[in-house]
């Protein structure tokens, strides 16, 4: 057969859908809220303040296209919204590095802002690439662990059960808030926590000191000796981190703390930009970095774990907001090959991870070998239940 007759008895096959895709515009920005379900209970936090759990309420952001797909994020200021159209409407999805960065100048409102809308950009590529936004950033694996964070103070003996309980549903680590008045009794918390889960158990803790208010924010203060002491103890115990030691300016102290043990240190969710991580990471402050999505966006956390990854280190998100932001945090740790746990939030009972994750239909849920699975839906892989939305 010549080539010409052959070619012509080939199927006409359809554009791939990506080729259209990229010339998709956004027509809409809108905030819609979602109805709230059950209200759980209340709990306090490690330095006196009240967590609220809840089933539903809140909000997420919707960005709309002229070819119908809509991409989904975490809360945003209702005060940004006129802004955001802005800044969107009109533009071609794909352009996330431009639309990153121009969002990135707008005014921050914490876990409310440019962030969420990032995430919800992203969420719309995924969806018009037909694939998990996991696969868009270069793949890896299907299922990561998480570990349980805890937030309340508690006792040590009461958290030492709790973290038998958790090993036993299949966690395969915990981390604590360590405030406690005295320097006993936060290595008391470990040293009954080993005794009732053994020596093979991840166990993390969390000074919480990079605050620069401490009486205010984050509880006891330490100084720099006390931050040493208290180091030098978990690491006998076989902490595998010690989280926020010293405020996150204090650059100098940081290093030389890391320098005094081989225990990893961890630090970063409250540094912003390029940058802030560069300098800790230069200066030897942290073996693990910690960027927080809900301020600082996808496109920027991808670029921290690079730059974490060429000098040899960890990069362990923040928790995220333990929705849509927390799911694509998710989706960025199985993309990354320096990023063993992702955080998640989970003060049984009333603070238990599911109750936030009850906005899904298909949420992730702890397997017995202790790891979440990664969304195989395009985006970010998850969709709200429609008795949520207030028009329902």
């Amino acid at each position: 057969m010549r080539r010409r007759d052959f070619l012509r008895s080939l199927p006409v096959l359809p554009a791939l859908s990506l080729f259209g895709a990229a010339r998709t515009k956004i027509t809409d920005v809108r905030l819609v809220r979602l109805k709230l379900l059950k209200e759980v209970g209340t709990y306090p936090d490690w330095v006196g303040g009240t967590r609220y759990s809840r089933v539903g309420g809140g909000s997420i952001v919707e960005i709309h296209t002229d070819q119908g797909a809509v991409g989904i994020g975490p809360d945003v200021d209702p005060a940004q919204i006129p802004q955001i159209k802005n800044l969107l409407v009109g533009a071609d999805p794909f352009d996330i590095e431009s639309h990153a960065e121009r969002l990135s100048t707008m005014p921050s409102t914490g876990f409310r802002g440019p962030a969420s809308v990032e995430i919800a950009l992203w969420d719309l590529v995924g969806k018009l690439a037909n694939q998990p936004l996991y696969k868009l950033w270069g793949g890896g694996r299907e299922k990561v662990p998480p570990y349980s964070s805890m937030l309340r103070l508690s006792t040590p003996e009461e958290r030492a059960d709790t973290a038998a309980k958790l090993k036993s549903e299949g966690w395969q680590a915990i981390k604590y808030r360590c405030s406690f008045q005295t320097m006993k009794d936060d290595i008391r918390l470990v040293d009954l926590t080993r005794k009732a889960v053994g020596n093979d158990w991840g166990i993390m803790c969390d000074g919480n000191k990079a605050g620069l208010n401490w009486s205010s924010t984050r509880g006891v203060p330490w100084d720099f000796t006390r931050a040493a002491e208290t180091a030098k103890e978990y690491q006998r115990m076989n902490v595998y981190w010690l989280e926020e030691p010293l405020p996150r300016y204090d650059f100098d102290g940081l290093a030389e703390l890391n320098r005094l043990v081989e225990m990893k240190i961890a630090g970063g969710e409250n540094n912003r930009g390029l940058h802030e991580f560069r300098w800790l990471l230069e200066k030897g402050c942290f073996d693990i970095v910690q960027p927080e999505i809900m301020l600082l966006g996808p496109t920027l956390l991808r670029k921290i774990a690079i730059l974490a990854e060429s000098m040899n280190k960890l990069c362990i998100p923040h928790v995220g907001d333990m929705r849509l932001g927390t799911i694509c945090d998710l989706h960025l740790i199985a993309s990354w090959p320096n990023s063993p746990y992702i955080e998640i939030f989970n003060e049984v009972p009333i603070g238990d991870y599911t109750y936030p994750f009850s906005i899904f239909e298909d949420p992730p849920v702890l397997d017995k070998q202790g790891f979440f699975k990664v969304p195989q839906g395009p985006g970010l892989g998850m969709t709200i239940k429609k008795e949520l939305f207030e028009n329902s």
